[in-house]
Order: C-alpha cells, then structure tokens, then sequence
C-alpha cells in the first residue's frame, strides 16, 4: 500500500466505511490492521466507528513512538502523506498491541469523572478569586452577586455531576464490585477509588506492571554512560499525570496506616534515599497493589500481595 495515492476521508461513520472499503481493495477479505495516533477525542472516535467491522483490528499508539520511529528513519519532511507511510512502516514492523473498546460503563464514568474534577478545578479558582477579592476596597455589590451565583452554580453543577457518578456506580456490578474492592485498601476511599478506575480504564487490567507504571509516569528514569556519566536518577513523569495526582495523598495516608506500603517507605528511608523518592516509589506500589487486586478479583490481603 506504501505505494498507492493517499486518501482522506472525514472522521465520521461514513469516512470508516469509505477507508475500509477503500482499504479492502487492496488486502481484500485478509484481517485489516488500522494503526493511528493518539489524538484523544478525534482517534477515539475513529476507533468506536472502526470497532464494529469484521476483521479489522486496531491500535493506537503513543504519537511520541511515532516521531521517534520516523526520526530513525531520517525522515527530515512532515506532511499528513509522509507521516502515513511512517505509521504505517510502524505497524508492519512494530505490531503494536491490538485496541479493544471499553465497556459502555466505564466510557459513561470517564466521561462523568473528567467533567465533574473540571467542574471541581473551576469552583476552587473561584473561591480563591473571592478570597482576593475579600482584601479589595469599594468592590461594587455587582461583583460579590456575580461572585455568589458563579459559584452556586459550579456546586449545583458538581452536585449533580457526583450524584449520577454513584448512581453509575450502584447500577453497574462491575464498577460497584471494584470500587468495594479497592476500598479495602488502608489508604484508598471512594474519591480515589473511582477516579483510578476512571482514569486507569483498561490499562490497569491490560498492561504488564512495568507497561503500567510507566503509562503513570512513575518509572524512574536513569542517565549512566560508562564511567564519566553518572547522572542523578529521576522520576520519568511521561505518562498520565491524573494518575499521579490521584495516587498522592492516598500514598500518604497509607505511609501510616497500611502496612506494606508504611514497611516500603521506612525500608528506602533506612538506605538512605530521600523522602520524596520513598514517596514516589511508595505511589508505584500502591499502584500494583491496586491492578493485582482487580486482576485477581480479591479484596486486600498485606499477606497475599507483598510481591506486587
């Protein structure tokens, strides 16, 4: 196909269907492999229109992987027709995983989770306007009114917003299943429980623990070159930042009231690794504690999981 005319086609349900049949042209009735970047909303909704067809399968993949796949090919020109011929060169030689859609559920509590945390970071800029504005003089009454009414309406909005997120929950048995599960954790309450299903989404059952920890940007990151490069080692935050910002305090918590991760940070402390760094390591523990017990289906067990 590398040699064939490129051919846009709109991201919609009849752009599919005039890419696949334009593509079974080619490979006929053989298994269609469709590979494209990760756009968020525009590939994900490239991928629910591709999913229903037979014998097409999909990925999609890091746009970091891609760029760096072509800058080892000496690529030097970026057009919408080279970078098709460097994803799909990607593909052929790389087999990269194969994409599953998530269950209805889980793709109804992302949606609710990301709107309602949005709605939550805009009432906390809000209420830290009004405390600035409380310092200034002669504020016009219009202001404080429009203060006051911006931010019952982000209250009202998340109030609603949490309501529909445990009603997801009580009517799903998975996503009530699992939460319960992870409320066993020391450390881990509903907050935490639900946002790291909602932003985990598969991968917390689909990927390896070391695909998972780097997906969270938790795996460390070393800088040694025979004996003149000895870089200092830090933590490679390239990956999901929600994920980190989710596990955070919960690690915190849990330094103090769960034993594994409290027998963790008070190990690293006594070899001499600073506090920080216990902490992120800490988080990356309580991570895998978490995949196990979804992929084993089984409530905390400090006995049981002290090799995750």
């Amino acid at each position: 196909m590398t040699k064939r005319k490129p051919r846009q086609f709109t991201n919609s349900k009849a752009g599919v269907k005039g890419l696949v049949q334009w593509c079974r042209k080619v490979v006929g009735d053989a298994t269609l492999h469709v590979c494209m970047e990760s756009t968020g909303v525009y590939s994900q909704a490239a991928a629910v229109n591709l999913f229903p067809w037979a014998k097409v399968e999909i990925s999609i993949v890091n746009p970091a992987q891609i760029v760096a796949f072509g800058r080892a090919q000496l690529r030097r020109t970026k057009t919408d027709a080279v970078d098709a011929v460097v994803i799909l060169q990607f593909a052929q030689s790389q087999s990269p995983p194969v994409w599953t859609s998530a269950p209805k559920a889980f793709q109804q509590l992302y949606a609710l989770v990301k709107q309602a945390d949005a709605m939550r970071d805009s009432l906390a800029q809000w209420k830290n306007r009004a405390h600035a504005q409380s310092y200034l003089c002669e504020l016009p009454s219009e202001v404080k009114r429009s203060q006051r009414a911006v931010e019952r309406f982000f209250t009202r909005e998340l109030e609603k917003l949490e309501k529909a997120i445990n009603e997801l929950i009580s009517s799903e048995d998975t996503l009530k299943r699992q939460v319960k599960l992870l409320n066993t954790i020391p450390g881990v309450a509903d907050l935490t429980a639900v946002r790291m299903l909602a932003y985990g989404k598969e991968h917390l059952t689909k990927r390896s623990p070391k695909e998972l920890t780097a997906h969270a940007g938790l795996a460390p990151r070393h800088r040694q070159s025979g004996s003149s490069i000895r870089g200092k080692s830090r933590l490679n935050k390239a990956g999901d930042r929600r994920l980190r910002t989710i596990l955070f305090m919960p690690t915190l918590s849990a330094i103090v009231h769960n034993p594994i991760i409290k027998q963790r940070y008070h190990h690293l402390l006594d070899k001499g690794k600073c506090k920080m760094l216990a902490v992120a390591a800490c988080m990356r523990k309580l991570l895998l504690i978490i995949r196990a017990m979804i992929v084993q289906n089984k409530p905390f067990n400090p006995e049981i999981l002290t090799l995750t």
